[in-house]
Parts: C-alpha cells; structure tokens; sequence
C-alpha cells in the first residue's frame, strides 16, 4: 500500500497499513528509546490537535514535537483518491479472522460479522487491530478500527459518516422478530454467542446490532433506521453500557423508539460478561429480565436549592410583537404552545411571521409540518417573511435579486415534512426526533387535527389526548419549543347586523362574543379541538382573533389580535393587537 494519507471529515481517516492511531499518521519522527522513525504523529480531527505514538517502544506520546501543536499549524499530505479509498477496502476485506484472546471472542463468532482482524507486524500473528465493517445500503463504505492493546483507540477507514447499525444487513435478513441494540461492537458479538451457548432453537434467536460509534451515535444512528425498525421487529431490546454514559443514551434513544425495552446485565456490557464469566447469568438478563424503564424519579426539594438560587430568566427565544414579549417573558425552550384560530384567519401567515422571526432575529432553524400546504408555497410564503417581500402573488412583479436573498437568508434553517409520504402521530414524532437532531430548536404543526382524519368525534379527541402529552413531554426532553395551531369549533351563536354596527360604532371589532370568529366572534378555550387535553398539557393558549366583515374597512379587517387564553408560567389575560401590511406579508404590533 502507498504511503499517502489524509484527513476528511465527510468520509472518515484514512491511513495506509502502518498507520493504526486515532487519526491520521502526517509524520514520523526519532523517539527517545532509540528509534529513528518510530515515533508516529497523527492528526486528531476530534481535538483539533496533533498527538503520537512510538510503535518500536509501545508508547504514547501527547506532544510529539514537545509542545502542544494544532491540525492547522503542520502539513497534511495530499488526500486520497477515490480509486486508492476502494483499494483499501478491499485489501482490508481480504484480511483473515482469528480469535481475539483478548476479548475471548472466537473467530467463527466474529465471521458472521464479516469482521476483520489484523496482525501483528514483528510476528505476523499476534492481533494489532480489529475491524468492524459499516454500511449504507447494503455496501460496506468504510471500517472502525479498534487497537487489540492498550491504551485501546478506535479510529474510522473510508465513508463511515451516516452508517448503518452495525450488523444492520444481517438483521435484516435474519428474520427474527426481537431486535438487541448494544452500545459496543464487540458487545452485539458477544450477545449473539451467548444466545448460542444457553438457546438450542435458532428460530428463536434475536437478530443483533450495534451502535455504530457508541453513544455518540444514537440519535443520529437510531432517527435513520426507526421506521424500519418498527416495521420489521415487534420488539426492541436496548442494551447500552451500564454508567453514566450508556443510560443517558437510553433516555435519548427511547424518544425515538419510545415501545423498547431495557435490559441491564451482570457487567458493564456483553464482552465484559463474557471475559468475566457470567455468561449464562447475561443470557438470562437478555432473554427474560428486560424491561420497560421507569421515566420518573424522585427528588428532594434541597438538592434544587442551589440550583435555582439566580433570577428566572427570559426565553431563549423572542415574540416578533413587543408588547406579546413583554408580557410572557419571551418564547422558552421545553414548552408547548397551542394556537388556535377560525376559519381563513390567518394562522398560517401567523406560523411564518413567527418562524420567520426565528430565523432572522436568532440564527435558529425551524422545522414546519403543514399538510394541508404544498411545500413549494410555504417555501415562498417563507421567503416573503425574509425580506418583506410578496413571491406568490401572480399581481405582483417577482424580484429574482430579493428572492435569492430570502434563499440564502433560509439556507439550513427551515426543514419540512415530506408530504408526499403518510402523516400520522407515528411517523411525524420520529420526523420531529430527525430534525432536532440536524439542529431545529422550534417545530411548528398546522393542523394538529390533520392528525385525526377520518375518526369519529370520541376516538379524535382519545388520539388528541394522547398526542398533546406527548408533545409536551418531546418538548422538555428535546429541548425545543413546539407550536401546535388548531382548528376551532365554530360558534353556535350570530349576531345581528344592526348589532355589530354599533359594536362598531364604538371602536369594537372582536370579543362581539357568542358568533362566528370570522365576524369578532370570542374565542374561548373550550372551543380548541381536544381542549381539555390541550389545557392541561401546553404551556401557553393563544387565540387568533380578527374580523373579515366586508363592511369594515381593510384596515380593520387586516387587524389581528392575539387573545391570552391560558399561561400557565405567569397568568396573563390579554390581548394584543397586530397588524398586518399586505405590502411585506409581516405582522406589526400596534
């Protein structure tokens, strides 16, 4: 193998043979033991610095140049070429197996995923690395690397960015109904071989996969693949190490495959089990002890005191209206906020003032699920937001300069459901999961109750029951801020002509109380489909009240006004006028 090498963050370290540190090998320099090129530097693209390692003495070495250095301040040689890449892969496919001493893992056990090893270079048989193949689709792109020595160090070969759980092909195609997630790669190895030792009955076997990167790995890892493991499996079982580390991990991946199980064996993991001897003791904990995980604990109020001793601060976020950010403190990560309006009221233009806002006054992206809108709209809806602009009124001239500003203004920060695909509460919670995971810190549904086309009354409101829950507690765990807009039950009331004139005569254009919301209509809180469900989940309730009677002006009937209908931080009851210029498509507080 040649001696270039490189460092590329989109596809992983490469190195030739030689080269077996976490990094990429960009030097060798003379080492004190006497070796004149077996000190090896590598370039750490996690740490942003150089570090190395003598192989002639088996010693590491932080600051191989004597002082602390970063990537940028040595050369790195020229990268790879896609053809040398998959020259390496496959001269890494032709590797042998043979058992791992080390972790007693037995060579025929580590073949069934297709894992290699490689030997040492002084005897040509003791092992020196071990390596886990990752795949996208069905091909191997790339390799983990672990060191069979210590101190252990793990580094990546070829495309390993957005792989595959490991032995995910084989899971696949095995057949099995029970899935076992490990947090390490030895650790799904580990667990298949004990299955074999302690269950006769290969048709009962699980299939085993892991993460493939560890913890670092599950959201992204787990996001990719939660459709497919709930239609191939009926029952996930997670296995991560048992500290600190491994049952954080538990709690990120049970939001996105919220019906898994939880096992925890006599020993940190599988490996540990087996090197330790508790084998059969591991065996069982998989096969019958695995269990469903208690999401509450208890908590003293004096191990709060410190932590809450400093002033209550505002929302990460803010209210695009002055007066609305004023009186709630601002938008606050961790809640929920249901927003309903009547019919052609405005609620969309309400959603993108304020996503909108996000984007511009914060840097924060956004992630919108609008059934009822093509994307293409609310893509141009967007950009009128961005610049104050109108794009998607044909009487209107469309300037192309404005609106690739809007574009790149956009650019990363606004994601949307795709809509060619089946919107329900199952798909679109592992949707809100993905694109918290790329980096949305506000998610936006219009309408929630698109949610429960087709079913009757009482069956819509169970479902809505069950969502607003789980909404409130995704926004907590998440860490983002959830704006739920809803449809409104109409007002059985009306009001007369004669009537409204003179509410009108007298400045009033909304509260005209029990008549349609089109026409002032009040809007109250029992009127939000699944209010009860809403009331005691969300956060905050907003109505969106207006006007459209073709007797007004148009300045009036584009008036909107923001009634505080439930604030459960500060106990507001108000109503904030707005209005709104058709001229740039924004809401201005008046």
């Amino acid at each position: 193998m040649g001696k270039n090498y490189r460092l590329d963050l989109e596809k992983g370290f490469i190195y030739d043979r030689g080269s077996r540190m976490s990094g990429v090998c960009v030097d060798k320099l003379s080492h004190s033991c006497g070796s004149r090129q077996g000190l090896q530097v590598y370039a750490n693209s996690e740490t942003g610095k150089v570090d190395g390692y003598c192989w002639s003495c088996k010693t590491w070495v932080p600051n191989p140049y004597g002082e602390e250095k970063t990537i940028d301040q040595v050369d790195l040689p020229e990268p790879k070429s896609e053809a040398q890449i998959q020259e390496e892969l496959a001269a890494i496919d032709g590797y042998y197996v043979q058992d791992l001493p080390h972790r007693k893992l037995r060579a025929d056990s580590l073949a069934k995923f297709n894992i290699k090893v490689g030997v040492s270079e002084e005897d040509g048989k003791t092992p020196s690395e071990t390596y886990f193949p990752i795949t996208k689709g069905g091909k191997t792109t790339g390799y983990y690397v672990k060191t069979a020595f210590k101190p252990t160090k793990q580094w990546s070969i070829g495309g390993v960015k957005d792989g595959d759980l490991f032995g995910w092909e084989r899971a696949i195609r095995s057949g099995a109904s029970r899935l076992i997630i490990t947090e390490g790669l030895e650790d799904a190895v580990a667990a298949e071989k004990m299955y074999e030792m302690y269950n006769n009955k290969p048709e009962y076997h699980p299939a085993f996969v892991s993460l493939p990167n560890g913890v670092n790995s599950v959201e992204k890892c787990l996001t990719k693949h939660a459709s497919d493991i709930k239609r191939l499996f009926k029952d996930v079982i997670l296995n991560f190490d048992n500290d600190e580390p491994g049952q954080a991990a538990v709690q990120k991946a049970l939001m996105i495959l919220p019906t898994a199980r939880v096992v925890i064996l006599p020993e940190k993991d599988a490996n540990e089990c087996i090197i330790k001897g508790v084998k059969e003791a591991a065996y069982k904990a998989y096969a019958f002890k695995a269990h469903v995980p208690k999401n509450t604990r208890i908590i003293l109020g004096e191990d709060l005191h410190e932590a809450a001793k400093h002033p209550t601060p505002y929302g990460e976020l803010t209210w695009p209206y002055p007066k609305m950010d004023k009186l709630l403190r601002g938008v606050r990560y961790g809640e929920t906020v249901y927003i309903g309006s009547g019919v052609k009221m405005g609620k969309s233009e309400l959603l993108n003032d304020i996503a909108g806002h996000f984007i511009r006054a914060h840097n924060v992206p956004v992630f919108m699920a609008k059934p009822e809108e093509e994307n293409k709209k609310t893509y141009k809806l967007m950009c009128n937001k961005m610049v104050g602009k109108v794009f998607h009124d044909p009487d209107v001239d469309f300037d192309y300069e404005a609106y690739d500003k809007a574009g790149e203004m956009l650019k990363g920060k606004l994601m949307m459901v795709d809509l060619y695909q089946h919107l329900g509460w199952s798909s679109l919670k592992s949707d809100i999961v993905a694109a918290v995971s790329m980096g949305a810190k506000a998610v936006f549904i219009d309408p929630i109750t698109n949610l429960t086309n087709g079913m009757s009354s009482g069956d819509a409101n169970t479902k809505l029951q069950e969502i607003a829950q789980d909404l409130a507690s995704m926004a907590h765990d998440l860490n983002v801020v959830i704006f739920i807009f809803v449809h409104l039950k109409a007002p059985e009331g009306m009001i007369s002509k004669d009537l409204r004139a003179k509410k009108y005569d007298k400045g009033d254009y909304v509260g005209l109380g029990n008549c349609p919301h089109e026409f002032g209509g009040d809007i109250v809180s029992n009127q939000f489909a699944g209010s009860r469900a809403m009331m005691r989940s969300c956060n905050l309730m907003i109505g969106l009240e207006g006007n459209k009677d073709s007797e007004l002006q148009e300045e009036v009937r584009n008036m909107r006004w923001l009634s505080i209908l439930e604030d459960r931080e500060f106990g507001n009851s108000a109503k904030v006028p707005l209005y709104w210029d058709k001229r740039t498509t924004l809401f201005k507080g008046v």
